[in-house]
């Protein structure tokens, strides 16, 4: 018995002697592998789509958010705050609509991005109004005013979350697994907070600035569908193929 312990012993060392361990070398081999499913957009070929987004009409007229149910939030606005569900400036320029490549994508997978997106409760308002970020992608929710705030994502796709932030507290840190255009968000306490996130796969949206202009930056050559979103008016929708000619224009009435 004692001369099967040693013989098991020795096999036993043997083995682990002769095995070799991973190389060090290996995570990055690894990384590199799964780096190289990630498609890469060749910056020789790559266009620009720049363009505006336009309200044809007398656009309505803004209304006043009564914030008399929170003392707080009167305090934190010395002017009257307008509702900015359509904000159009004197040359007829609409801000605050999602563009964005519908179609024209498919079977190409980007890198994630690392950094994260902040929403920011400011003024008893959401901080942006519209904004997008990548599936997977943090999402820090903060709370920079003096009262409680009830944060609520309403998805369709995405997992529905329902959470309060006090003042001063962390961070909130969220994620939306799958694309989504566009996911409403509100504040239960105060019900004129509004705002939304627009979720996708790939890197190539904007939102129009008070000017109306937005740019999607480098885009592989090909056909595209590039859509154009407003919570009041819906989506507008263009096929275009790179590189284009002229700018891009929506035109709501």
């Amino acid at each position: 018995m004692k001369y099967a312990g040693l013989l098991a012993s020795v096999v036993f060392l043997a083995a682990s002697c002769g095995s070799k361990p991973e190389s060090a070398a290996a995570p990055a081999a690894k990384q590199e592998a799964k780096s190289s499913e990630y498609f890469k957009v060749d910056p020789a070929t790559a266009s620009n789509i720049t363009g505006s987004v336009k309200f044809s009409g007398k656009p309505p007229a803004p209304k006043k958010i009564s914030m008399d149910a929170e003392a707080e939030c009167q305090k934190l606005n010395t002017i009257p705050v307008l509702d900015k569900a359509v904000e159009v400036s004197s040359g007829g320029k609409l801000a605050n609509v999602f563009v964005y490549v519908k179609s024209g994508l498919e079977g190409k997978t980007f890198e994630p991005p690392t950094e994260a997106v902040i929403l920011e409760q400011e003024g008893c308002q959401f901080v942006p109004r519209v904004m997008g970020l990548r599936a997977g992608q943090i999402l820090d929710v903060r709370n920079s005013d003096p009262v409680t705030h009830n944060v609520h994502p309403m998805p369709r796709n995405n997992r529905d979350w329902n959470q309060s932030q006090a003042p001063g507290a962390p961070d909130l840190k969220r994620k939306f697994a799958v694309p989504e255009v566009m996911i409403p968000v509100k504040c239960n306490v105060h019900a004129w907070m509004k705002g939304y996130i627009a979720v996708l796969d790939h890197p190539f949206f904007a939102i129009s600035t008070k000017d109306g202009e937005f740019s999607l930056k480098g885009l592989p050559p090909g056909q595209y569908t590039i859509a154009a979103w407003h919570e009041s008016f819906g989506e507008k929708t263009e096929q275009v193929t790179l590189p284009l000619t002229k700018p891009l224009e929506f035109v709501y009435q």
